[in-house]
């Protein structure tokens, strides 16, 4: 079965800082030295908020000692991080179960009083609508993700409380827009909205928009000193999909509009037909990952950067809106949406003319990985490499090279069969971006493919010496990487061998062992590999007899190959464990049906 793990499990991975050394440290030092080395290493943005964060260390060290507790912990490091102002940052514990949120919408939640976490959470997920302001055509779509419908005489409304699935969401977004055809304005809501993918939120916004347009560039956190970045990565809204309302739009937001749902604001706020309504975002931008300390507690810090067009972060502050109206506390008790109420008015009055918005076209780049693909389809990889190296030879502010851009071209290509192809992507990247460890991984993997053992091998050397381990999918590769070259550059004994000396030496990789080997058969699985993902995942049942998840990713691969007996025995395995695990029951179910 596949699983996703979002924090990291290198929960006794100590990364002191030059003031002491782990053997010398107490739990709560060691606690609190990994949380301020894991931010002074890897939080993005401590020069737009101007954080002294080494003040910081300053301050609240002294207070922590062999003798501090864990409620005490627990507040110190809460107070230390609450600087930031930072929705995103978050720390966690299970025993007792509490959380701390590092900015506004801590102090938001904490005054509306709320008896106890459930309650908090139902008034997360309600609608920040009543439905008695939708008149006609009320429509919920994708488990109620998205809600539509006409709230006055030709003025359509939708709200939607996250990004994701973009296959999915692009086939309600044209579904509404095609709704609201003949309308003449749209009120778009993102309260209440709780972020995700930014790639969803710019595919609505294209919907929308005039022509190309700079809205965002962000960059990567990836060196020691506080401005280390990588190179920046610009988000343009344009003309997308079946038909674009370029009529007046009102967007909705407030403070409980998140992350992602921000990210869309800046989008939205290009584009001279919007007009935005309501109160300040919540002032959460950049993407986050999450770690674990050596105690267990869990904790999120954000590691990348994200300006607006001008270069301005709004990171702490929110978008603000074009004009600002709340809704007071006796306006929520009645069920009264003033600031919808406001948003149909200003509509009704005809009034909204286009803005200008000329800053976003100051710096209008091409994606020459985008190019790099659709030359591809069109022309074949040779041809689409040469053109790649002539649009270089351009002045640089008129383009840009995005490392993730390429990675993912190059995996579309790999995905399908076009293996050599994807190689002269990989190259590409590795030689753009010579500087990040895992566009070496990624070439390696691709030379081993097609069998260049040499180059592959010598590829993997250099992703390991790249690799600074400090993130946490950086600490894990410092195994993953030996695995990886054992197994494509080696033989299944070798990487069998190496990963069983890992296990029995390495208490890092121990911890995770279960979940390597079950990722790396499913990308096997992926590739079409189901031989060698069945010998990797029978080294997990081998290495892990009791986990009930690796028979099950077992049974699968068996089922995969056409083995329907050893899927069958392996699913059984994996039920005897596991009573609780209704897919391999229902998969079994379909198999003995058979």
């Amino acid at each position: 079965m596949r699983k996703t793990v979002l924090c990291s499990l290198f929960a006794v991975w100590l990364v002191c800082s030059g003031l002491a050394h782990a053997q010398d440290l107490s739990g709560p030092e060691k606690n609190f030295e990994y949380l301020w080395n894991a931010f002074d290493r890897n939080y993005a943005i401590f020069g737009p908020k101007r954080v002294d964060w080494q003040a910081l260390y300053k301050v609240y060290r002294p207070e922590v000692s062999a003798h501090t507790s864990d409620d005490e912990l627990f507040e110190i490091m809460s107070s230390m991080l609450g600087h930031l102002n930072d929705n995103h940052v978050r720390l966690m514990s299970e025993k007792p179960p509490r959380q701390y949120i590092a900015g506004i919408l801590h102090q938001i939640l904490r005054e509306k009083n709320f008896k106890d976490v459930n309650e908090t959470r139902q008034f997360l997920r309600r609608r920040p609508v009543d439905p008695k302001y939708i008149k006609s055509g009320y429509e919920e779509r994708m488990g109620g993700l998205f809600s539509f419908g006409w709230v006055a005489e030709s003025i359509g409304y939708f709200h939607f409380k996250g990004f994701e699935n973009i296959p999915e969401s692009t086939s309600v977004i044209e579904e509404i827009l095609d709704t609201f055809k003949e309308a003449r304005g749209i009120i778009v809501d993102v309260r209440k909205n709780s972020g995700g993918d930014d790639r969803v939120g710019k595919l609505i916004a294209d919907r929308f928009a005039d022509r190309k347009r700079l809205y965002m560039i962000t960059y990567t956190r990836n060196g020691a000193a506080y401005d280390d970045f990588t190179p920046p990565k610009y988000w343009y809204v344009e003309p997308d999909g079946a038909r674009q309302f370029t009529k007046p739009v009102i967007l909705l937001i407030n403070r409980f509009s998140l992350s992602a749902a921000e990210n869309f604001a800046l989008a939205m706020r290009v584009l001279p037909n919007v007009t935005l309504v309501g109160d300040p975002t919540s002032g959460v931008f950049a993407d986050v990952y999450g770690d674990v300390l050596p105690n267990g507690w869990r904790f999120s810090v954000s590691y990348k950067l994200f300006v607006d067009y001008d270069g301005f972060c709004w990171e702490g502050i929110g978008v603000p809106p074009d004009l600002r109206i709340v809704n007071t506390k006796e306006d929520e008790e009645a069920g009264k949406d003033r600031v919808l109420e406001f948003a149909i008015r200003l509509l009704d009055s005809g009034a909204l003319k286009p803005h200008e918005e000329s800053g976003s076209l100051k710096n209008i780049r091409e994606s020459l990985a985008q190019s790099l693909e659709e030359n591809t389809q069109k022309q074949g990889i040779a041809d689409a490499v040469e053109l790649f190296y002539e649009a270089k030879k351009r002045d640089p502010s008129t383009y840009y090279i995005d490392a993730e851009e390429m990675d993912a071209l190059g995996d579309m290509l790999a995905k399908a069969g076009k293996n050599k192809q994807a190689l002269e992507v990989f190259r590409l990247n590795a030689g753009e971006h010579p500087g990040m460890w895992w566009v070496h991984q990624k070439l390696a993997r691709a030379q081993a493919i097609l069998k260049d053992i040499e180059a592959a091998a010598k590829s993997y050397d250099r992703a390991a010496a790249l690799n600074p381990g400090s993130y946490p999918w950086e600490k894990e590769a410092v195994f993953t990487l030996q695995l990886e070259k054992a197994f494509y550059v080696e033989n299944m004994n070798v990487f069998k061998s190496r990963f069983y000396a890992l296990k029995a030496k390495q208490p890092e990789f121990a911890r995770i062992a279960e979940s390597y080997l079950n990722r790396f058969g499913y990308e096997l699985l992926a590739m079409g590999s189901t031989k060698d993902a069945i010998e990797i995942f029978e080294i997990n049942v081998e290495a892990f007899p009791g986990s009930w998840n690796a028979y099950d990713s077992l049974g699968e691969a068996y089922m995969e190959d056409g083995k329907k007996e050893l899927s069958i025995k392996n699913y059984e395995k994996s039920i005897r464990l596991n009573p609780d695990n209704t897919n391999a029951k229902e998969v079994l179910k379909k198999l003995k049906e058979k």
